[in-house]
């Protein structure tokens, strides 16, 4: 509780910060499909390859080593998104994420006549076609504090190319999990937490508001000893933006997900995601394995999410 509360007062600090709305929004964009299909949970969750994202902590139960390779379609192929998670195989696992947002197709108008005022005989016309893209590279270590507490630090380092517009950003997070009985965990990313700058060219610089993510979730077999996993999480920002739950300048989002394992090779997930409904799957042979998620389409109306991946333990 008490790295609870100093996390908190770091998000409180944050507030007069002249940090950007939505800047950071290309570092929420997150890896991984078990978790997307879990509801945007995934803070108390460490069997995926992309869990170091969500909580780098996580790194501190020694999960197994591999890679994932996700390819997803969010708003019905607005945004595209292709990703890359390893896990790789030292004493103390480390982890390395590669996470590449684009969106195509982006239309740059101009006026047929530059030199004059807009007018019927003066219209907008689309000279050049661009596609925006990000790079975003992500590395995660953990160590152990005591028995039941880990804690991780998650540099990152990302490239924008937004239409005739480039620039480069830095940033970490920082994470903490409580495991509080054999069964229960609480995970907490600090995200930003020393407000991520964005340096544009031009010498224009944005920056990224901390964030704070905090998890609970818990471990059982409720029925014939078939594994269950369920996690609540709760968002909160402090650049004063919409959110499920306002307070000034502060606001919040809630996810909720759950996963079933009825046999070793299959697992069924589902999760509410703000404000929609998520679901997926995720099938493994031996080594390899095969990931699918889903996500229904928001009330604004910016259409359903699909995500698949494939996995290599090694």
């Amino acid at each position: 509780m008490r790295i609870i509360s100093i996390s908190l007062a770091i998000l409180l600090l944050a507030l007069p910060l002249s940090a950007t709305k939505y800047a950071g929004e290309i570092f929420a964009v997150s890896p991984g499909v078990l978790s997307t299909a879990m509801g945007g949970t995934g803070l108390t969750y460490a069997d995926t390859y992309s869990a170091a994202w969500w909580n780098p902590a996580l790194l501190g139960l020694k999960p197994s080593a591999g890679a994932e390779l996700m390819r997803s379609q969010h708003f019905e192929g607005l945004l595209n998104q292709n990703q890359l998670s390893i896990v790789l195989p030292t004493e103390n696992p480390t982890a390395i994420i590669i996470n590449h947002l684009a969106i195509d197709d982006v239309k740059l108008t101009k006026l047929e006549y530059p030199d004059l005022p807009i007018s019927n005989d003066n219209r907008p016309i689309v000279w050049k076609t661009v596609t925006n893209q990000d790079f975003i590279v992500y590395g995660a270590i953990a160590r152990q504090l005591n028995p039941s507490v880990f804690y991780g630090f998650a540099p990152k380092l990302a490239y924008r190319n937004l239409a005739s517009n480039s620039g480069y950003a830095f940033g970490a997070d920082l994470g903490l999990l409580w495991q509080f009985t054999a069964k229960g965990k609480i995970g907490l990313n600090l995200r930003d937490f020393f407000a991520t700058p964005i340096m544009w060219q031009g010498s224009k610089t944005e920056y990224v508001s901390p964030s704070l993510d905090l998890e609970a979730g818990y471990d059982f077999a409720p029925l014939a000893h078939i594994p269950l996993h369920l996690a609540v999480r709760s968002e909160m920002y402090s650049d004063d933006r919409s959110g499920s739950l306002e307070m000034g300048a502060l606001s919040a989002d809630f996810h909720a997900g759950m996963a079933i394992q009825p046999i070793p090779a299959l697992r069924v997930l589902a999760g509410y995601d703000v404000d929609t409904v998520t679901a997926g799957i995720a099938v493994t042979h031996r080594r390899f394995g095969l990931n699918y998620a889903f996500r229904n389409s928001s009330p604004d109306g910016l259409g359903y999410s699909q995500s698949i991946s494939a996995t290599y333990k090694w």
